[in-house]
């Protein structure tokens, strides 16, 4: 067995998650020639990370939210981002149709609630129970560091009016009969689509601030943070295109509606369109309706119509959820579950400078297509500051999809192909089958999904349980990325993050496609020191005008590290040869640097290094540099050849991504796709921060 299988055997045993995949007999589907080709079917081996979910649909991973956006420029906001707290990246939200306890802030609306839930594994490996009165004591369910925090609910503290009290939807909440989440993670918010009055009655979207409450500061003075029903219109459009918010800002004329299109019938499902085509930097969603109508919601400006009613069929029976997920790149087409016609439906988006507009609309038909109720991108768009949202494809991205028609998940690419099919098996209650399936998400680093089953023999209002399996696509199961083994508290994250360091990767957990070497360990050996040894030196290239002297930038940068080994080695065909850049002309060798010390530097306040930035008598001296992190803080740099890393956890990011592919989304720059979703990353930090020099350890 290769030494990596063997490190990757011992460091699964210490997780407490464990994923079984088996392959089952593959039906075959028709592709456009007439010809059969067979699905590989797999059995996905579930844990239940939290029962107790009265009613629960829609469900999203929080999310890193990108630097320029309001939550890494406001403090307040950004405290609610970190660790522990109710927006913490790592974090699910969860729509339950109950209150759990709290009171109605509107008799009259249906109640509701959205659960912040950690989903790593909890001491002793059991589930969360939620409990039926868990939202009586508000304070308590919004606890930092509690497992499950309450985000927003159909309560008093979450009314329009308390930011918005001259709006005409004030006396909404942001949470009323909540179905489906967006987050817009590049500049903006969470978005909660909601059916209050079911599914004929008024539908609602709201845009929440990290406290719950609709939108404060609100550019649309009638809606606030709440759009409803036929009540908040579009009523203004822009003069001319102009970029950015403040210019914006007087840039418009009264309108009526450029499309006719409201909310008149529950909203089910929603996801982020970008910016505005008019310019001015605000957020358009699309939502939607019960009715089967898709809308557009200009954040400033109001609601537009985009598709008719009966654009996808709903039918005269809850759906629950109509799943919903944007391609933005290189052409815009929105997807939509279509469950009733067993299709999925393709509007294909272009825009006239102020609204979308639908160019033509296509189906996907399958026969493995079984009542598909939800959609989720197979790699969520993470990187990009202007569409990153988990309703967002990147670039290429497959799709996935739930059935409730026969409880299976299938995996497609953009155009309808099926690549593989997978069924769930839930200990304790069996494989989940049809009428089952509530919705799916996907994680950040695309390695796990998430569902919402609903328990056997139960109706739609029953405790549904939220669980996790591993991705998948065509060729097999994920294994369990070692992120998730890293995040047992049993265990202690140093302690995962040592085992992580000796660990030697793969391509199936991330590895490459270029590399320096498989593990940490192999540059840092001790472990924790420096290698002597050529073949672990990176190569930084550079291009140097021979006449100026001046550097000239290759592909954009002035230098870069060209690794020395690929994955096509280790049977990756369709992998890039390790090679020079041709343009390269310089080419500096780096020997790896001891790590002891890195925790120790770390904790350097900025004031002191700033203080040393002075000439000593000799009229030498240093300059500082500075950095903004990927959180919008400015700090000094302190770590990496040209102090380009603030932090350690930035460091370990950059020397994951550099040195081993390893995308994380701690670095500065998150590259696509992301393996980890900063859990390596930090395991890997707190154990640096635990090492001793061989002499000190002695001691």
């Amino acid at each position: 067995m290769q030494a990596w299988a063997q490190d990757w055997l011992r460091f699964k045993d210490i997780a407490l998650v464990c994923v079984l995949g088996l392959a089952v007999a593959a039906p075959v589907q028709a592709d456009g020639h007439g010809q059969t080709a067979p699905v590989p079917v797999w059995s996905l081996s579930a844990r239940v990370v939290a029962t107790g979910l009265p009613g629960a649909n829609g469900i999203r991973q929080v999310g890193r939210f990108h630097s320029g956006g309001p939550f890494t420029a406001n403090p307040e906001f950004l405290l609610q981002t970190q660790p522990g707290k109710v927006l913490d990246p790592e974090r699910v939200l969860v729509t339950v149709s109950s209150n759990l306890g709290a009171p109605l802030a509107n008799a009259a609306h249906a109640a509701g609630t959205v659960l912040s839930i950690d989903t790593r594994p909890q001491p002793g490996g059991q589930p969360l129970a939620i409990r039926a009165d868990f939202g009586l004591h508000a304070a308590q369910a919004r606890k930092a560091h509690g497992p499950v925090q309450i985000y927003t609910a159909q309560s008093p503290a979450y009314l329009n009016l308390r930011y918005n009290a001259g709006a005409r939807t004030a006396r909404f909440t942001a949470a009323s009969g909540p179905r489906y989440l967006s987050i817009n993670n590049a500049f903006g918010r969470p978005w909660i689509a909601n059916a209050p009055f079911g599914l004929t009655g008024d539908g609602t979207e709201s845009v929440v601030d990290p406290d719950g409450s609709p939108l404060a500061n609100a550019p649309s003075d009638p809606a606030g943070g709440v759009f409803a029903g036929n009540t908040t219109p579009r009523e203004s459009v822009a003069k001319e295109i102009r970029n950015g918010l403040f210019a914006s800002r007087l840039n418009y004329r009264p309108s009526g509606q450029l499309t006719p299109g409201f909310l008149g019938q529950g909203v089910f499902g929603t996801a982020l369109l970008g910016a505005s085509p008019d310019g001015s930097g605000f957020a358009v969603f699309a939502a939607a309706t019960g009715a089967g109508a898709v809308v557009q919601i200009h954040v400033q400006d109001g609601v537009d119509g985009l598709a008719p009613p009966g654009t996808i069929a709903v039918g005269a029976d809850d759906p629950g959820v109509i799943g919903i997920t944007f391609k933005w790149n290189p052409r815009r087409v929105l997807y939509l579950a279509d469950g009733l016609r067993n299709r999925i439906v393709l509007l294909h988006l272009t825009d006239d400078t102020r609204q979308f507009k639908v160019e033509r609309v296509s189906p996907i038909d399958s026969p493995l297509l079984h009542h598909p109720v939800d959609l989720a991108a197979a790699i969520p768009e993470i990187a990009n500051p202007r569409f990153a949202s988990h309703t967002t494809l990147a670039g290429g991205s497959d799709l996935y999809v739930a059935n409730r028609g026969d409880g299976s998940l299938l995996r497609i690419s953009q155009d309808g192909k099926v690549i593989a099919r997978a069924h769930v098996e839930v200990p304790g209650v069996g494989r989940v089958g049809a009428g089952q399936l509530r919705s799916i998400a996907v994680s950040g680093d695309a390695q796990r999904l998430w569902l919402i089953v609903q328990q056997p023999g139960a109706g739609t209002d029953a405790n549904n349980l939220l669980i996790e399996v591993p991705a998948f696509d065509g060729s097999s199961i994920f294994a369990p990325p070692p992120q998730l083994a890293a995040k047992d508290p049993g265990t202690g994250r140093a302690q995962a993050g040592e085992i992580a360091f000796g660990m030697s990767f793969a391509p199936q957990n991330g590895l490459g496609p270029l590399f320096n070497a498989p593990s940490c360990v192999a540059c840092h050996p001790g472990p924790g020191g420096a290698s002597e040894s050529e073949e672990h030196f990176a190569r930084r290239v550079a291009r140097l005008d021979p006449v100026s002297g001046r550097v000239i930038p290759i592909d954009g940068q002035s230098s870069q590290s060209a690794p020395r080994f690929s994955t096509r080695d280790l049977g990756q065909l369709d992998a890039p040869a390790a090679s020079l850049p041709r343009l390269a002309n310089v080419v500096s060798l780096r020997m790896p640097l001891s790590l002891f010390a890195a925790g120790r530097i770390d904790t350097i306040p900025d004031a002191v290094i700033e203080a040393q930035a002075v000439s000593k008598g000799d009229g030498i001296k240093g300059r500082v540099h500075y950095l903004t992190s990927a959180t919008g803080e400015r700090r000094v740099g302190r770590f990496g050849w040209k102090a380009d890393a603030a932090t350690l956890d930035a460091m370990v990011a950059e020397a994951f991504a550099s040195e081993m592919g390893i995308n994380s989304a701690l670095a500065r720059h998150p590259q696509s796709p992301v393996e980890d979703d900063g859990t390596l990353v930090r395991s890997v930090s707190d154990f640096l921060r635990s090492l001793r020099r061989p002499a000190e350890a002695a001691k």
